[in-house]
């Protein structure tokens, strides 16, 4: 009985194990190794759903915060640009402070949809004091270059009802006397600074969020030329901008700065160094930290430095082995294809607050294309009619979230599985790099492929373009990547209607335009250089060769050969593929059917329960601990053998 009982734990910690295994392979998220682009080193907080709102909601500080997703080859082009936003803006922390959010990851999902973030990167400024159900007050600002951005976070910092008197005073002081000047200002003030500027510059106003940290000491005001005071000063209008010192006696001096010839004169520069030799040279200020200002502009150059390596790096000749990393697969992988399709319709789709009109009548229309051309599995294919069915249902539309109630409907012979864990063709050499927009372009070309070889008859040539056309405004998260596409495809009505091929050349087209933009771009995958497709070693006749055998150009003919057959259903890798639909909801079902059929001399059904128990806590502990925990068991087993193998023999 003993031997049995140890026979049957032996089974149980195999079974365990192999469940644990399995649990922790499905469970995995797809992003589990995706990092944030940002770190503490780049000045910018780094938020999850665990941190984000007790951190900005009911701030002291204003906040600006990137919603952003790491696929986004934009995000990723953009990242830098943010970086030196935060540097650029680090002074200002008292009054503002810089985030941002990666929504692609596990529960920062959920987040950016409840921030109704429709496309990336979305930066949105959340005013000091503001609660979740109040978020109309958040604000977007477009993500745009530096400068415009730090000029549009200015003008909401001055939009906000000033909280106290310590904050920054925006408005020009135009029509009032020195005098009343000082009236205005505290009494631990000891150094009293003008700005006179035009209107609408942005100087006086960085300025002073600059020096903000020091605003119970130093107090700066602007005064513009459409008003009196700056008059007094004895400047004129090419004067401009220009910095005084206020003494107590009532009396201004101009304090100078040295200019350079360059017509873009970075006076905000200009007058920070103006000040702190000021405040050097008088030794006003109590525990002045010059270092903030030097760490700033350390950044600000290491920041340079980086990006001038990324661009020497990547602008280096590329060997031809690296080069044909990007096509040596020669099949497309249906994980690949079904990874993009779950995330298109379990993320992307639902990001949307409301689906009606255009937009409802774009998701039919690809809903449409999918259940006619994409040669999926047939529980994949029949989940896409029944979605298609629920979504004509409704023709008037539905909401984001009503969506995602109804792409969740699934049976045994009728589901989009959603526990592939890895890309296979489309992975990438570093977690944001290919990913699913490599998967979205696999499944644009694919359908092209099959809609071509299901129409016998004459094809409607830009049926499927127009679909991915409409998607891609309508729902593709990458915003820049939207604009770039709808360029791309301005004349997809001109589409020549005689030939069935057309839509398939024109796709590859276009995917070979975005190629040539994008090779040697920090979005690029340096492992995966984004060469021309086919290359001469995938397609050795779909090139035209020069005399000194270099490529010239593509044979129409022969490459839409090439085409037809790359992105034919036959030529689809399904190998690990599995038709199971509840892999993971019928784990543990499997295991106690292979339990029970074990033989036990003591009642099955109390076995079981405490099988299933203990499976319940394997999947807490470490798999290490298992495979110890079977070694130890085979040893005990083998010395309680030959134990009994020698009571035997006596």
């Amino acid at each position: 009985m003993k031997s049995l009982f140890i026979n049957t734990y032996i089974s149980f910690v195999v079974l365990a194990i192999i469940g644990n295994t399995q649990h922790a392979a499905s469970a995995a998220p797809l992003s589990a190794n995706i990092v944030s682009f940002y770190n503490a080193n780049d000045k910018i907080t780094v938020f999850t759903s665990q941190n984000f709102s007790s951190t900005v909601y009911r701030s002291e500080t204003a906040w600006l915060v990137e919603f952003y997703a790491s696929w986004c080859g934009h995000c990723q082009s953009y990242a830098n640009t943010y970086r030196e936003i935060a540097i650029d803006t680090w002074m200002w922390n008292t009054i503002v402070r810089i985030g941002a959010i990666n929504c692609y990851v596990g529960d920062n999902k959920a987040l950016c949809r409840q921030h109704n973030i429709r496309g990336y990167p979305t930066m949105l400024f959340i005013p000091p004091g503001t609660i979740f159900n109040n978020a109309s007050k958040m604000i977007e600002i477009p993500a745009m270059d530096a400068n415009v951005v730090e000029k549009g976070l200015v003008k909401e910092l001055d939009n906000i009802p000033k909280q106290n008197t310590l904050w920054p005073p925006f408005t020009p002081v135009n029509r009032i006397t020195l005098e009343e000047l000082f009236a205005r200002i505290s009494s631990t003030v000891k150094i009293l600074l003008v700005i006179a500027e035009k209107r609408d510059d942005f100087t006086g106003r960085k300025v002073m969020l600059d020096f903000s940290k020091y605003r119970d000491q130093i107090a700066i005001f602007r005064t513009t030329t459409d008003g009196k005071l700056w008059r007094k000063f004895n400047i004129s209008m090419t004067d401009v901008p220009a910095l005084f010192v206020i003494h107590r006696n009532r009396t201004a001096e101009r304090i100078n700065v040295e200019q350079n010839s360059s017509k873009n004169i970075d006076y905000r520069n200009l007058f920070n160094n103006a000040i702190r030799s000021y405040i050097h040279k008088t030794n006003y200020i109590e525990n002045f930290d010059d270092l903030d200002f030097e760490k700033v502009i350390l950044s600000k150059n290491a920041l340079k430095n980086t990006e001038t390596k990324q661009k020497i790096a990547r602008n280096k000749n590329v060997t031809d082995e690296i080069l044909d990393k990007n096509t040596i697969y020669r099949k497309v992988n249906m994980v690949d294809l079904e990874l993009a399709l779950s995330y298109m319709f379990r993320e992307e789709v639902p990001q949307m607050k409301e689906i009606h009109g255009e937009a409802y009548d774009a998701l039919l229309q690809w809903l449409t294309i999918l259940t006619k051309y994409f040669p999926g599995r047939e529980p994949v294919m029949a989940y896409f009619k029944q979605l298609l069915l629920k979504v004509n249902e409704q023709p008037n539309g539905f909401s984001g979230n009503n969506f995602r109630e109804i792409i969740d409907m699934k049976t045994s012979n009728a589901y989009l599985p959603n526990d592939h864990v890895q890309y296979q063709y489309c992975a990438g050499s570093a977690p944001q790099y290919r990913g699913y927009p490599c998967a979205l372009w696999l499944l644009f070309h694919t359908l092209t492929v099959s809609q071509y070889q299901i129409e016998s008859t004459q094809t409607n040539v830009t049926e499927v373009p127009l679909a991915i056309k409409n998607y891609i405004k309508h729902f593709f998260g990458c915003r820049q990547c939207t604009t770039n596409f709808m360029k791309e495809t301005i004349n997809i009505t001109q589409l020549n209607s005689q030939s069935k091929r057309e839509a398939i050349i024109y796709l590859w087209k276009i995917h070979n335009r975005v190629n040539k933009r994008l090779y040697a771009k920090i979005t690029e995958d340096p492992k995966h250089p984004k060469v021309q497709f086919p290359s001469k070693k995938l397609c050795a006749t779909c090139q035209s060769m020069n005399k000194d055998n270099t490529s010239n150009e593509y044979i129409i003919s022969k490459t839409i050969n090439f085409l037809v057959e790359y992105y034919s259903k036959e030529n689809i890798d399904t190998s690990l593929i599995s038709d199971k639909s509840y892999s993971n909801e019928k784990l543990l079902t499997r295991q106690e059917r292979l339990v029970t059929s074990i033989e036990f001399n003591t009642d099955i059904k109390e076995r079981v329960g405490l099988v299933k128990y203990l499976m319940t806590l394997t999947q807490h502990v470490s798999l290490y601990i298992f495979i110890a925990l079977i070694i130890i068991i085979v040893l005990f087993r083998r010395r309680y053998c030959r134990v009994k193998t020698k009571r035997y023999i006596v």
